[in-house]
């Protein structure tokens, strides 16, 4: 059947068999609540704040993987909410969408995509680095225990990690970047494997006060996200001040890698309870380092289901650095 199946562009129309596909697939557990509001989701497609593909089949839509802009300004894209019908597995839908949402991305002239495939599902994992996609972090504890799978099943009393994937689309121009001394050597040969020119600029010490801003992702996921614009004396103490006040057991820091003192804020970060999460390529309209801490992790929680030797390789790099601070 799969030749049967048909992808094409999501319009607002799509919406309704969008969000019974994600029910179809996830109940009423999937972590993104506007994916049950089918009006507001309608909304955001016609003002192009959320886009994606579907795949039909006849009139049903029976997949789909949708993408957002992370910011004005970056070169690549977010992809995500990426559902195929539990009728319709084995079919090779997942590789029609992704022909799709390539399609789609190289006619927008994005440097690339970045997605994150969950641990849960091993197929996913591997589908995502098969184009040349590679794994550039792995985030931990990032679904609640309530979001599950319906085929699947449910996972026990641990949240479920993804993995943080670049999938390179278009030419990315070169970049300077400072790179924190601790991930200098992975992160290079992460940028060698996906094509992207980067180069080092020379680190020096934080000389003024920070700027950031944060928000917090409500609901079962219960995460703070806080992104820094400029790296100064005084980040740790805010990043501090934002972490005890918000209350999130999930916390993540995006370090701006244009900013000549990040190598200070990644070892104060470190010092205290952060660890390495990912390398995101263009995120910001530059590189972007996200450090992530998980308040009390479970031993499960640390030893994620990973189907590459990479993913491995970088789980034991962020397990080190977690098990360094208790």
């Amino acid at each position: 059947m799969a030749h049967d199946v048909e992808v094409r562009p999501m319009q607002g129309t799509d919406a309704y068999g969008v969000s019974e596909c994600v029910i179809r697939c996830y109940g009423d557990t999937y972590p993104k609540p506007i994916m049950y509001r089918p009006d507001d989701l309608a909304e955001r497609v016609a003002s192009r704040a959320y886009q994606g593909v579907v795949a039909t089949l006849g009139s049903d839509i029976v997949g789909h993987i949708g993408f957002t802009w992370p910011t004005p300004v970056s070169t690549v894209v977010e992809a995500g909410t990426t559902v195929v019908d539990p009728s319709c597995r084995g079919m090779g839908v997942m590789q029609h969408l992704s022909v799709g949402l390539g399609r789609e991305l190289i006619a927008l002239g994005v440097a690339g995509f970045v997605h994150f495939p969950t641990t849960a599902h091993e197929v996913m994992q591997r589908a995502s680095v098969r184009a040349g996609g590679r794994e550039t972090g792995i985030m931990l504890a990032y679904l609640p225990t309530e979001a599950r799978d319906l085929e699947i099943g449910g996972h026990g009393d641990e949240r479920l990690a993804v993995t943080v994937v670049y999938q390179p689309i278009g030419v990315a121009p070169p970049q300077p970047v400072a790179l924190p001394r601790r991930h200098r050597t992975r992160m290079l040969a992460l940028a060698h494997s996906v094509g992207l020119e980067r180069h080092p600029i020379a680190l020096r010490p934080p000389t003024r006060a920070t700027t950031l801003h944060t928000h917090t992702i409500d609901g079962p996921r219960g995460l703070a996200r806080i992104s820094v614009e400029r790296i100064g004396t005084d980040m740790a103490d805010q990043v501090e001040a934002i972490m005890s006040a918000s209350g999130a057991a999930l916390v993540h820091v995006d370090l701006p890698m244009h900013d000549a003192a990040i190598d200070d804020a990644v070892e104060l970060l470190c010092e205290s309870s952060f660890a390495f999460a990912a390398w995101l390529p263009g995120w910001a309209g530059h590189d972007v380092l996200r450090l992530q801490h998980v308040a009390h992790p479970t031993a499960a929680e640390l030893a994620p289901k990973l189907a590459s030797d990479e993913a491995s390789d970088l789980m034991a790099m962020i397990r080190s650095e977690i098990l360094l601070r208790s």
